[in-house]
Order: structure tokens, then sequence, then C-alpha cells
């Protein structure tokens, strides 16, 4: 066509430029189009619903109608919804309520990653439910390994000890920290014990001071200065007759009425630090390893010792004992544990084929069967009839750390925990790993259950 020259060309409208706020009102009008469609679609077909549920088309649904028209859920189908539910959001309440009264295999692990972990063992697909160590606006709580830790199914509750001093306080129900001291200012968490029902908790540090708290809302009730900068490892509450015990690496075990603060008593007779030790308040009696491989069983009340236990020649590492039956068993770090009858101080068998440091053991005096974890990666169990190993399980790829056995199931099933960043699921009965467990980052320290 040929071009308009002239008058014509003066005649066009001249090109209109949008701005940015013409453009905003555009897609603003264009939505709100697109919602109002939406919702007259949505009112048309809930018009259609109700002319479908009145049947005899009074402009009112009655509760016969209504019956008649919806299909109605037995018991057995809503009780199978609701678990299914819960299956999938197992944390709330009712749920955890129920796997700790069906005697689920739940557990805390702690780690030099900075984090806790929340497991379910029989958990057919996803062991590992969440992870503990966020605050509110999801700063860390801990920025250092976690070293202990204590909790309370029950009342869905835990309380973690850092070793940059801070301590955090948990809703197991929700993943949430209710409360956190992060001032550090008493020195490293290295021990930690509770009283749920008592709403109390002590703790241990390494500058040697012991602290109380209301574990409600992790408030800080006493701080007791016990061991003059030495590093607080052991310490136990009797929070019913108001005293305590705690052991440092000064080599004393001292008791305490922890209520005032005062020191009730001494126990020196350790020459190298306290590395270890049972408190039985019902029985009056504390059985104490040290780092020189002596153990002593004392009277808690007169601080006399009772019996010196000698055999092992390095730092002892756990103790196990059975106070009702008198009997301890002991890993040290002289490759060796040993098996004792506490009263006598009489060692009753050696369990010696590792070949590095025994660092936990697992036992059922009465089935007569032991089971030890070392530095050697290795796990052994034991006849304790012969003190005989009867079976070694390998797999682990660095130092095993911890082992919890549970002899009361069927089958009898272990978890253990290494330096290898994993924890590692075992049939007993089968001697085979079923299940290894890959979620922490750091060596895994301490498990809980």
């Amino acid at each position: 066509r040929p071009s308009k020259t002239g008058s014509e060309a003066g005649s066009r409208r001249p090109s209109v430029e949008l701005t940015e706020a013409d453009v905003h009102h555009t897609e603003v009008d264009r939505v709100e189009a697109e919602e109002a469609e939406h919702d007259a679609l949505a009112v048309e077909a809930m018009g259609r619903e109700f002319d479908e549920l009145d049947k005899n088309k009074d402009g009112v649904i009655d509760l016969e109608e209504y019956l008649e028209a919806t299909p109605q859920k037995n018991r057995k189908q809503i009780r199978e919804e609701e678990e299914a539910k819960e299956e999938k959001h197992w944390l709330t309440w009712p749920s955890l309520e129920k796997r700790v009264k069906n005697k689920r295999w739940l557990a805390l692990s702690t780690s030099a990653d900075e984090t806790v972990k929340l497991w379910d063992f029989d958990d057919r697909g996803n062991k590992m439910r969440g992870t503990l160590n966020g605050g509110p606006g999801d700063e860390l709580v801990h920025e250092a390994p976690i070293r202990v830790a204590t909790l309370n199914w029950k009342m869905r509750r835990a309380v973690t000890g850092a070793m940059d001093g801070t301590l955090g306080l948990w809703n197991l129900e929700t993943y949430e920290n209710v409360n956190s001291f992060l001032t550090g200012k008493f020195g490293a968490i290295t021990a930690l014990d509770a009283d749920w029902e008592r709403n109390r908790i002590i703790t241990g540090t390494a500058e040697g001071i012991m602290c109380i708290w209301n574990s409600d809302r992790l408030r800080l009730l006493k701080e007791i200065h016990g061991h003059d900068g030495a590093k607080i490892t052991v310490v136990k509450g009797d929070f019913d007759q108001g005293r305590g015990v705690s052991g440092a690496i000064d080599g004393r075990l001292r008791t305490w009425d922890i209520e005032t603060g005062a020191a009730l008593g001494t126990f020196d007779m350790h020459v190298g630090d306290i590395s270890a030790a049972i408190v039985d308040f019902e029985r009056l009696r504390i059985l104490s390893g040290s780092d020189d491989g002596m153990l002593h069983l004392w009277h808690l009340e007169n601080r006399q010792s009772l019996a010196e236990l000698a055999g092992h020649t390095d730092r002892i590492n756990i103790i196990r004992a059975d106070m009702e039956e008198g009997l301890a068993i002991t890993a040290s770090n002289d490759d060796t544990a040993r098996i004792w009858e506490v009263a006598t101080g009489t060692c009753k068998g050696i369990l010696q084929g590792h070949k590095e440091a025994v660092r936990d053991v697992q036992v059922d005096f009465e089935e007569q069967v032991a089971i030890t974890c070392s530095d050697d990666r290795t796990i052994r169990i034991w006849n304790l009839e012969t003190y005989s190993c009867t079976d070694v399980l390998e797999g682990h790829l660095g130092r095993v750390n911890i082992i919890r056995a549970r002899f009361d199931r069927d089958p009898r099933m272990m978890v253990s925990c290494s330096n290898d960043y994993t924890l590692r699921l075992w049939n007993l009965d089968t001697k085979e790993c079923e299940e290894l467990l890959c979620s922490h980052s750091g060596n895994v320290i301490a498990l809980i259950m």
C-alpha cells in the first residue's frame, strides 16, 4: 500500500507508552477477574451439592438427609485413618504418646556436628525423625560438640549440654527449643543428671562448677564451686533427699547438700582422675573408677572405703553394675573388660581380645552375656560363664564409642555409634548389621534412650 502523507499522516493517533503503574494495575485487574470467576464456579458447585443433598427441596439439609447421602465410617476405618495420619506426622503428642506406650525403640544421639538426632529404630521407613539445634529465629543453640543429654519421653522433654557451655531445653513433640542457656560462663558442660518428676537438673562443667537448674524453664537455682577448676566428670543427684555426688579430674569424689550448696564430705583415696562412677543412693554405695585403673567401693554417708577392685592398668572408661546382685563389669583403656564381685573386690573374669581401648559395655548378668566395643573398630560378644568371645561384629570404619543393647526384645537388637559418623543397627540373634544410619556429619558421641 502507498504510504500516507500530508494530512492523513498528521491525523494518526499518537502512540501511548504504558508506565509500570499501568502494567501493575492491569495485572491486578486480571488476577481479580480470575479470582471472581473461580469464586463464581465454587458457589455454583456448592449450589449443586446442596441441591443433591436437599432431597425434599425444602431449602434445609436435615440430619437424616445428610446421613443418607454421606458414607459413614466405622470405628475401624476411623482408627486406621488416624493411625496412618500419626505415622505420617508422628510428632503430634498423641502419636508420640502411642509410640512410647507401645514401647517403640526411641533414642537421641549427640554429635560433634553440633546437632542432636531423634530416632525411632522400630520405624520401617525413615528411622531418623528429626534434628534438634535451632532456637527462635533458627539461630543455633549449640556451636560446639554436644557431649551430654538427658530426656523424659513421658514429658516430651530433653536437655542437651555442649562444650561451648550452652544448655538447651527441647520439646520433643515439636523439635522446638523451649529455653536455652547461652552464655557458657560456667565452662563446657561435661556431666549431667536429671530428676524430671521434681523438675531438677544438675550439671557439671570443665571449670569444676556444679549448677542446679529448674527443668521446666532451665532457670538457674544454684551454682556450687566444688572442684577448684578441675573438670567434673561425674554428677549424680538424689533430689528427694537433697543430696548430690560429684567426681572430677582432681581425683576427688564429693557429696553435697544440693539445697544449700554445702559440702558433706570428700572421698580422696583415688590417685588418678575420676573417670567413671555409679551411685546407688538407696543402698548408700558408690563405685568409682579412675585414670590409673583402680576402682573403689565407698559408703555414701561415712565415706569409708569398703573394697578396692584392683586389676585394670589404665583408665576406667565405663562401669555397669547390678548392685542388687553385687556384680559389676568395667571397660578400660588397657584393652580389656573385667567382671567383679563388688562387695569383696574379687575379679571373677577378664574379657581379653580387643586390640585397643574398650569404650563401652552392655551386660545381661542373668543370661551370662556381655558386649563390648573398642577403638579397634570392632564389637565383641562374650560368654560370661567361660569369659570367652563368641562373636566379632565388624563394619564400622572408626572407633566405636557407644553400644546400647536391647536384650528384652525378640529378636535381641543393638545399636552402635562410631567416630565414622554413623550408627549401625544389629540383630544379635543373627549377628548381622540390619541397617547403616548416616544422618550425622561428625563423631557420634552419646546415645540416650
